[in-house]
């Protein structure tokens, strides 16, 4: 058993090149990684770029409100408590509402610490703004 102490992780600003708008990543320090894990905080409007996991991804949302969305035009809010499951191989992005902060656990079921993530391009606002 090993606890991680909150000084121990280290928060960093997101690459820009996978996401639109301020985001900050703080990553599991778990040795060796059974999966990638992932605390990430969005500014309002923030969102990652569309990318895939080999073998599927779930965020579960801490605090704010969510929009998620996939390749299908599908795009959904969640709120705090509120899982979303991604399949594997399913295109997607995630990210904050336009007004609210949000911060969510991304959890990648892969045997590395990205999670195996293949980062593609970003989300446009029409993409991002189209809530069923």
């Amino acid at each position: 058993m090993k606890i991680v102490s909150r000084g121990e992780s280290v928060s960093k600003r997101a690459p820009e090149e996978w996401f639109t708008g301020r985001a900050w990543m703080e990553p599991s320090p778990a040795e060796p990684p059974e999966a990638g894990v992932f605390r990430v905080l969005f500014e309002p409007g923030a969102r990652t770029n569309w990318h895939t996991h080999p073998e599927g991804q779930i965020i579960h949302i801490v605090s704010g409100k969510c929009r998620a969305g996939n390749e299908d035009g599908s795009v959904v809010e969640a709120s705090e408590g509120d899982t979303v499951c991604f399949g594997p191989g399913e295109k997607h992005w995630h990210g904050a509402a336009p007004d609210s902060f949000m911060v969510h656990i991304a959890i990648n079921p892969a045997a590395n610490s990205d999670g195996g993530t293949d980062w593609m391009e970003s989300v446009g606002d029409e993409e991002y703004g189209a809530v069923r």
